[in-house]
């Protein structure tokens, strides 16, 4: 049997890091064994349905690489694959369960219940009080006939035999809403089945409703795909992982300056391994690695800073031009280049990358460490100036004796200058990063950036020297006039 996976999100957002992961394993999974990867737009809750998450989708496969099968934009034998363009299909099964007794409309008033749960009202209705519904003009749900004892179970290849007592489902689910259209349940079921779908790899949080699907399956005399209930991506405090923990959708690290190959090579890892030991994988790799074996039951922890990391060493990876690319429209979005970059704005930025290249956690990061390049600087926090437990005075001293090595000794021989400034410091007897703390800010504005003898280098002495005396000049007005 050729291996068919569906990766299925509802557009009621953008796709999160949760999505990405079970769309990737998905894919994935496909790819090991051969089959094909389907993608699915469920659409019908209409209440929540966000038309830009459906732009939002399909931007965030192409940038990851994951490429479909078949879909709503690639076609396929087992369309239509968006799911609001499917809804007799779903009415025709909900008529053929209602017939067959699986399922029993519900004509009674949700009203009548108020915040009270539903305990089967609508199955004990005789058959004169349904009519008097449906006289009163009240339309129906149909709601799935649960059985009322008895246990359902099935084996998970993720998490091994599971099973649920039908007392504790929900009781008789509905399948179709009043207003004609399917909930997840139904449709689910129904296109899972009319695509030929033979693995489901999902979030562990729909273990609870796989029973009722089960039962539709068993309902419509249909054989279930295999499930896969995939760990949870949690945050570092054990809570799922949300918005309070940081970005959460793909965008967000796109525009962030992720690398597509560093989150799929991360978010890979969230959950699954293969041998515990071997972290960098490219995608061709993954698809020849990965299977269900592999994933762990236990929650998956998201970690900025490894994601950090790993997008770092993909950057220190990159060739010049590769970086050049990633880099060039973080500069042009600063309105530090022209749109489109011309040759000398793209010559310009690579001559500048040995300065961010080993710095860069993330390619957004080289607008803040390149500013000082395209901008001049013009003021400086005197806070900034002094380094921890220095005295503004002892701040212009130090800067002082850095200008005067640098105009003695230049920056073209980096050794030589790192020597005399060294000298300098030990000489006055400061410690070596409080010495060249002002120095730093006093030509880049800020107290990290990249190497400093090779950014004054890249920057000019003289436009240096110009930075140092405006930053003496605020040092000063901070000495208390008697210190002076």
């Amino acid at each position: 049997m050729s291996v068919r996976v569906r990766y299925a999100p509802s557009p009621t957002g953008y796709q999160h890091i949760g999505g990405v992961r079970t769309a990737l394993f998905a894919y994935l999974f496909a790819k090991r064994h051969d089959g094909a990867f389907v993608l699915r737009v469920e659409d019908t809750d209409r209440s929540r349905y966000v038309p830009e998450a459906v732009d939002d989708l399909y931007a965030t496969l192409d940038w990851l690489g994951i490429v479909a099968d078949e879909g709503p934009r690639d076609g396929g034998d087992h369309g239509p694959y968006v799911q609001s363009e499917r809804i007799e299909s779903y009415r025709h099964h909900a008529r053929q369960l209602a017939a067959s007794g699986a399922a029993y409309w519900d004509y009674s008033d949700p009203d009548e219940r108020g915040d009270r749960p539903y305990h089967g009202e609508g199955r004990a209705m005789t058959a004169e009080q349904v009519q008097a519904a449906r006289d009163a003009g009240r339309t129906a749900v149909l709601r799935l006939r649960v059985p009322e004892v008895g246990q359902t179970e099935f084996h998970d290849a993720v998490l091994g035999r599971v099973k649920r007592k039908h007392k504790d489902l929900p009781p008789d689910p509905v399948l179709l809403k009043s207003d004609g259209f399917p909930t997840y349940h139904l449709a689910n079921v129904v296109d899972d089945h009319a695509m030929g779908i033979t693995h489901v790899l999902r979030a562990q949080e729909w273990v609870p409703s796989t029973p009722i699907h089960l039962l539709l399956y068993r309902a419509f005399d249909w054989e279930p795909p295999t499930f896969a209930h995939l760990p949870m991506v949690m945050g570092k405090d054990g809570a799922k992982l949300s918005k309070r923990h940081g970005a959460t959708s793909a965008r967000e690290f796109r525009a962030g300056g992720y690398l597509a190959a560093a989150v799929i090579n991360y978010v890979a890892l969230l959950g699954w391994s293969l041998d515990g030991q071997r972290e960098f994988f490219s995608l061709a790799e993954l698809q020849r690695a990965f299977d269900l074996d592999g994933i762990n039951k236990a929650p998956a922890v998201f970690d900025y800073k490894k994601l950090d990391w790993f997008n770092g060493q993909y950057i220190r990876r990159a060739s010049d031009q590769e970086l050049l690319d990633l880099l060039v429209p973080h500069v042009v979005g600063a309105g530090w280049a022209h749109d489109p970059p011309t040759a000398d704005d793209r010559r310009r930025l690579l001559q500048r990358l040995p300065l961010v290249r080993e710095r860069l956690k993330t390619t957004s990061q080289v607008v803040d460490l390149l500013r000082f390049l395209y901008r001049d600087v013009t003021d400086w926090d005197p806070a900034l100036l002094v380094a921890k437990g220095q005295s503004p005075a002892e701040a212009k001293r130090a800067l002082e004796l850095a200008r005067d090595a640098l105009l003695r000794h230049g920056v073209d021989d980096e050794q030589r200058i790192d020597a005399a400034l060294r000298a300098a410091a030990a000489a006055e007897g400061y410690k070596l990063g409080a010495f060249m703390l002002p120095l730093r800010v006093a030509v880049t504005g800020a107290q990290h950036s990249p190497p400093l003898i090779a950014s004054i280098r890249e920057l000019g002495v003289d436009v240096a020297a110009q930075r140092i005396a405006g930053a003496l000049a605020r040092l000063d007005s901070a000495i208390p006039r008697g210190d002076r």
